[in-house]
């Protein structure tokens, strides 16, 4: 091993280490001043060459740059870079969304990754435990990508062999604090590869307004589904990103008092406006608390139930009867409804589901709805049946059919223990603090999406009596313009299948 001395320093320091058990005595040799010259001229190069493969676009620039600057001279030079200044001050103005994306996010990212994350990035590894020392060598999580956005830095890395990605969840909270973010999620890009998300600002602090996802919904054709049921925007995600729900089968909204359940039914109903306008989907109803929180909407509501206990088994038990009249249909012909004006999506939608399996007096009635309800969550969604409830309390003993709700949203819960009754196993760990969600921040909660480990953070939008009135005249359907919500006590069983 050569290793450079100074002076006196090769008779007297004399390196040790251990091999096997046995401590060793190395040899030190001193090393030529002219080779250690040759070694630092060759190593800038080879330095420089490796950042410059390792960052193309800007290398690229800079040798752009500097053969022009000698090709045109230093007036000529100055003017083109004023002329290009200019060029992307307008870009700016008349394209903000193209220049932050083509020009602002690289500037930023290449940016934050040198003067944030890589001058302190081998002294955070070491520190939080993730660098591995293995004999005399040091190996350290290797930095490949950072991607800033106006909220989030995506920093991918490579383990280190050996690790797993629960060690770096454990070291989260210590790698916001070190890197000056508010909080920072691991997610598993590929075997070996990881994403930190780092973010900087929380896009889910303010409220979320209607408007900001709405589309141009004038001219919906009645020949075609006009919304995507696998892509229903609801609110948006913690990077920025719209939220979309997959409304291929039954949900679960869990959440303690004003943490913002509502918020999320309405923007699922506006989202589903369209369809409902043109008689794809059909809204089914219920309401225990007398109407107080969705009455607003009967208007847009085939069926509407909030009077009676007795209607809404019966209403449940209607939507059941219609399914299986579907599967009996679709035997031997399909295995998936597809939804039409004639044979729409049917959408039942209870509000305190627990008030109906649980605090109703009558035991003969919640057993009809309880009967019901697992009908529905059973077989409902290959006949295009779906429920989507709302509850408090997500307790088994409130809600023996938990598990039958694929998709589940839990928002700001009471304990913590709730959080993984909802979410699954483990989510609270991975994540999904709903128990410390702050009381101001309504309709803010946690989702888990298919094909990621990690719960995702999430807002819906807000929905005041104005915006719930404006959506009321802009959805209603068009062919029940005259109809209103028809009510359990109107229907008899032979009315239903006409529905």
């Amino acid at each position: 091993m050569f290793r450079t001395v100074h002076g006196d320093a090769s008779s007297a320091d004399k390196a040790t280490r251990k091999v096997g058990g046995v401590y060793v005595r190395e040899p030190v040799f001193e090393v030529p001043v002219w080779w250690l010259a040759i070694r630092r001229f060759f190593g800038f190069f080879g330095l420089a060459g490796r950042k410059a493969a390792k960052h193309p676009v800007l290398s690229s620039l800079i040798a752009l740059a500097a053969w022009l600057r000698i090709a045109l001279g230093s007036s000529a030079f100055g003017w083109l870079l004023v002329g290009v200044l200019l060029t992307l001050s307008a870009w700016a103005v008349l394209h903000w969304a193209s220049f932050e994306r083509m020009v602002r996010f690289p500037v930023v990212s290449a940016w934050r990754r040198w003067f944030v994350y890589e001058r302190r990035w081998h002294a955070t590894m070491a520190v939080c435990g993730l660098a591995v020392l293995y004999g005399d060598l040091e190996y350290v999580p290797s930095l490949r990508q950072v991607r800033s956005t106006r909220f989030v830095d995506r920093v991918i890395v490579d383990m280190v062999s050996g690790q797993i990605p629960e060690q770096w969840e454990n070291q989260a909270p210590a790698l916001a604090h070190t890197f000056g973010a508010l909080s920072c999620r691991v997610r598993t890009v590929k075997p070996r590869r990881i994403a930190l998300e780092f973010m900087h600002a929380d896009p889910l602090a303010a409220t979320v307004k209607p408007g900001q996802l709405d589309t141009d919904d004038e001219s919906h054709s009645v020949d075609r589904m006009p919304v995507n049921l696998a892509a229903l925007p609801l609110g948006v995600c913690a990077d920025g990103q719209p939220w979309t729900l997959r409304l291929t089968t039954h949900v679960l909204i869990a959440g303690a008092s004003e943490a913002g359940k509502g918020s999320v039914v309405w923007a699922l109903l506006r989202a589903l406006g369209p369809a409902i306008r043109t008689g794809y989907v059909a809204p089914w109803v219920l309401d225990p608390k007398g109407g107080m929180e969705l009455s607003f909407g009967e208007p847009l509501f085939q069926r509407f139930e909030a009077d009676s206990y007795e209607g809404m088994a019966r209403m449940l038990e209607d939507a059941a009867d219609l399914m299986d009249r579907r599967t009996r249909l679709l035997r031997g012909v399909a295995r998936q409804h597809i939804p039409t004006p004639d044979e729409p999506l049917v959408l039942v939608v209870v509000d305190e589901m627990a008030d109906l399996t649980s605090y109703c007096p009558d035991r003969a009635i919640r057993q009809r709805i309880a009967s019901a309800l697992s009908r529905l969550l059973s077989k409902g969604r290959a006949a295009a049946v779906h429920v989507v409830a709302a509850l408090q309390d997500p307790r088994k003993d409130v809600l023996p059919f938990r598990d039958l709700f694929p998709v589940r949203i839990c928002l700001r819960v009471t304990e913590a223990s709730h959080v993984d009754m909802v979410l699954g196993d483990g989510a609270r760990d991975r994540g999904a603090t709903c128990d410390l969600i702050d009381p101001e921040l309504a309709g803010v909660g946690f989702v888990t999406v298919a094909g990621v480990r990690e719960p995702v953070r999430v807002r819906a939008t807000y929905h005041s009596d104005s915006d719930i009135a404006a959506m009321v005249e802009r959805f209603k359907p068009l062919i029940h313009d005259a109809i209103p919500a028809q009510r359990s006590h109107d229907l008899d069983g032979k009315e239903v299948d006409k529905l």
